[in-house]
């Protein structure tokens, strides 16, 4: 008798649909939808290749590369490929090539199982004065991904036989000739017109600096506070978001009357491209900025950059205090050298501004009899010569204002009446009278010929002095830049040697990392690429945290939000038509005060006051303190706002006039802000009490 058992008819019927058919057997393959695939299809014809899914279809021209999205009733197009698409390096020599004038070129389906589109395999670059083709392989993938059919680009280079990628424009920017607005993210965000008739430059725009030569790169926040920009074409609308952004800028042009040129660039990293690149472009039927804010709040708690304030609360009970409250910047002594750009030459007693420590204290006494309950001191100019001087060698406190008993005693008064006593403090600027400059700890650049490239240094003027870029712009004078290895060392050692005297902030501020890019370091004793620079700065702001509290920083990109509990003001941007964008994704993630009294000159427009301004984006107030009395009705609306809506987000904002005169935003609670630019006014419903 046979040990095998036959097996049943209705069994066999399921392991062969299983594709456990035996030997033999074909299996059948499962249908894609059934294992998530996108139900994408990519064909070729006459040269053209189409990737069509169920919402969008996209065309890629073989012969110049072109783009077209047909999403809705809207259509995308970006040009064919240029002369400039491309510098490489090679054999020391930088030249421009065309994408399309590789002398090999491959397009092949692509398909990761979760994005489906093409891949360009493009090599073989002719040299201008002729020769061999340089062999510098890349890899441009395009696809489709996920259900909202979103259009997922990659980059990368072979860059290991010689030649390396030094700039990379692509995918080419959109043909804006028939977008109405590009949403931008200059400042906390504007929608430019396409016809705007002045011409305008996001960095290099203001007068007070005719010989700027700042270039746009991500994570300078007058050109780049989030990684997207957008575009709005009647009820449609598209955005890019730029998912490898530490490297990264974008082309940009707008003449007087426009239109609006802007589009992905991939900037080198030490030299290189380095590493693969990433960017979608997301489509929008019936959508605005909003949406767009939206879709990025979204991609910014995806990736960890979104971490509400209950969790920075939560984790530091300390951050309660800054709801609600005042904040000021209170000096101590300003001592600016004759080399400083700042240095008055009409006047030179104004160069020397002293106010001590006991004064301070006596002025805070006054404040706190006046009424003022909740106030943070954000002390400048406390290190031994002063606001600017000898960075990172901040200690001894300036003992012109009374040293470190006078000091401790102005601590224990912000203590005493309730008062945040937080530190303005500055780890970037590396002057060179520091005790403790060396040149071999500051950043190199790449070479001793090439211009000073380091910002703001392109703004104010700088020059070189071998690989070494300086400026004298503040009020130390000559000064170069930190290399980020060293920053942490120094904050560990002048806290430490406060925290031994007893002085104990309740915070940071620590100026410039918001407003400026982090800065990458060629010396070959301690290379530093941006993406490193962002860990580096990260610790400060981790060891400010966990060892003192609050932690503030200058302007504020979208990559410090995780790290920091309040920013200093920034006014709307210079051109356009100011729009929250930023408060759409961050308002309940950091605190972004506004100046009632006026920020700096160039933070403000007169068609929109700076209090007007922050009340609108429901931000908490920062005021000169002999200012207060003169704006104490404003203080009390943005205080009792933020005490309101500090912990909420921003859900929608609303233009309630064709000619932008008026808007409003909205809260979670519910809560409206109405503004009208035209009569300077307010309305916040329910009324504060």
């Amino acid at each position: 008798m046979s040990r095998h058992r036959a097996i049943p008819s209705a069994w066999c019927a399921l392991l062969l649909a299983a594709g456990g058919g035996g030997p033999g057997a074909e299996a059948q393959p499962t249908p894609r939808a059934e294992w998530g695939a996108p139900a994408v299809a990519v064909s070729e014809t006459g040269g053209v290749w189409t990737i069509a899914g169920r919402k969008h279809a996209v065309t890629l021209r073989a012969a110049d590369l072109a783009l077209e999205v047909k999403a809705g009733p809207a259509v995308w197009r970006m040009p064919p490929s240029g002369a400039e698409d491309l510098v490489l390096k090679a054999g020391g020599e930088e030249f421009q090539v065309r994408l399309a004038d590789a002398g090999r070129r491959a397009i092949t389906p692509y398909d990761t199982g979760f994005k489906t589109g093409v891949k360009l395999a493009l090599d073989h670059w002719t040299r201008p004065g002729g020769g061999p083709p340089v062999a510098l392989p890349l890899y441009l993938t395009v696809a489709l991904e996920g259900s909202d059919e979103e259009l997922a680009f990659t980059v990368a280079a072979d860059e290991g036989r010689g030649a390396v990628v030094r700039r990379l424009d692509w995918p080419a920017a959109l043909d804006a000739g028939e977008v109405d607005h590009t949403v931008l993210n200059h400042y906390r965000g504007i929608l430019l017109p396409r016809g705007w008739p002045r011409a305008y430059h996001p960095i290099r725009g203001d007068a007070s600096y005719p010989n700027d030569t700042s270039e746009i790169q991500s994570d300078v926040v007058e050109c780049w506070s989030q990684s997207f920009w957008g575009f709005q074409k009647g009820a449609s609308a598209a955005m890019v978001i730029v998912e490898t952004s530490d490297d990264a800028a974008y082309r940009w042009s707008h003449p007087a009357g426009g239109p609006t040129v802007i589009g992905p660039r991939w900037r080198a990293q030490l030299g290189r491209l380095g590493y693969p690149r990433s960017a979608r472009m997301v489509f929008f039927e019936d959508g605005d900025y909003v949406d767009m804010a939206k879709r990025y709040r979204g991609y910014a708690k995806e990736t960890g950059l979104w971490v509400p304030l209950a969790a920075k609360l939560a984790r530091t009970p300390e951050v309660a205090s800054l709801v609600g409250s005042v904040e000021s910047r209170v000096g101590i002594l300003r001592n600016i050298v004759p080399e400083s750009r700042l240095y008055d030459k009409e006047r030179p007693e104004a160069n020397y501004r002293l106010t001590t420590f006991d004064e301070r204290a006596a002025h805070l006494r006054e404040l706190k009899a006046k009424g003022i309950e909740k106030f943070q001191v954000v002390l400048t100019g406390w290190p031994r010569l002063g606001y600017d001087r000898e960075h990172p060698d901040g200690l001894p406190p300036a003992p012109a204002a009374g040293g470190w008993e006078a000091m401790k005693r102005l601590a224990d008064t912000c203590r005493e009446l309730g008062y945040l006593f937080t530190l303005h403090d500055q780890y970037r600027d590396y002057y060179v009278e520091a005790p403790s400059y060396d040149p071999q700890l500051a950043v190199h650049e790449e070479d001793a010929a090439s211009p000073p490239s380091i910002f703001p240094g392109t703004r104010f003027g700088s020059w070189k002095e071998g690989r070494l870029s300086f400026l004298a712009a503040w009020d130390g004078g000559k000064q170069t830049y930190l290399s980020p290895r060293f920053m942490l060392g120094h904050l560990k050692k002048n806290y430490s040697g406060l925290l031994a005297r007893g002085i104990r902030p309740a915070g940071s501020y620590l100026d410039v990392f918001g407003y400026v890019p982090p800065d990458q370091d060629f010396n070959p004793q301690h290379p530093v690429t941006r993406t490193e620079a962002k860990r580096e700065i990260a610790q400060l702001y981790l060891w400010a945290r966990e060892n003192l509290g609050i932690v503030g920083t200058e302007a504020g990109v979208d990559w410090t939000v995780p790290y920091t509990d309040y920013s200093s003001p920034l006014g709307p941007g210079k051109a356009g038509i100011p729009v929250p964008l930023f408060g759409l994704v961050y308002h309940d993630a950091v605190m972004t005060p506004y100046s009632p009294g006026g920020g700096e000159p160039r933070m403000n427009r007169e068609d929109r006051p700076n209090w007007l301004y922050g009340v609108l984006n429901g931000g908490p107030p920062r005021v000169n303190l002999q200012s207060i009395g003169d704006v104490r009705e404003v203080l009390d609306t943005m205080t009792k706002l933020h005490e309101r809506v500090a912990m909420l987000e921003m859900t929608d904002h609303d233009f309630l006039a064709a000619d932008h005169s008026r808007e409003r935003t909205t809260f979670a609670d519910g809560t409206t802000v109405t503004v009208d630019w035209n009569t300077k006014t307010v309305q916040v419903s329910p009324e504060l009490r």
